[in-house]
């Protein structure tokens, strides 16, 4: 099978950057900066935007701090070529429960696989819940490194 018979719906990336971590935090600096302009006059207001804003900022640095490495660490090593590659046939798949732990599990071949669909990640985790592109039977060719999965290729 050459490269041109599969189709790449996941890769380690930009759009796969954990950005919720990241715009959480900053949409309360925000606005607990808006409090701060717009409530000068009124003390208890502008006290609110400052705690707001405080916190938020210790917040949006402590994720910066957290996932940027991460992520660095990850794609450096996916554009590097560091990892392991395995086709073939999805076996065993575990999708997550309706009620409980979203995790999900798979093989193939030899190779096991095991994620949070809901885990803010880099690396695939099969998100939308219920929804994702992996199921059993499905032939693949998957790229991997230290449990993350770096690319996700079906056979068209």
């Amino acid at each position: 099978m050459t490269a041109d018979n599969y189709q790449t719906i996941f890769e380690l990336g930009f759009r796969s950057f954990p950005w919720p971590r990241v715009v959480q935090p900053f949409i309360f600096l925000i606005i607990g900066l808006l409090f701060v302009r717009l409530f000068q006059g009124e003390k208890f207001y502008f006290i609110v935007g400052i705690l707001v804003a405080s916190t938020a900022s210790i917040f949006l640095l402590i994720s910066l701090v957290i996932v940027i490495p991460d992520f660095v660490k990850l794609r450096s090593a996916y554009m590097s070529g560091k990892g392991a590659v395995v086709t073939g046939v999805v076996q065993k798949f575990q999708p997550a429960p309706a009620i409980g732990p979203a995790r999900e599990s798979f093989s193939i071949n030899e190779a096991l696989f095991s994620y949070n669909v809901l885990d803010d990640t880099p690396c695939f985790h099969n998100s939308p819940l219920h929804s994702g592109p992996i199921h059993e039977g499905l032939n693949v060719r998957i790229h991997f490194f230290e449990g993350c999965i770096q690319r996700v290729e079906v056979l068209k």
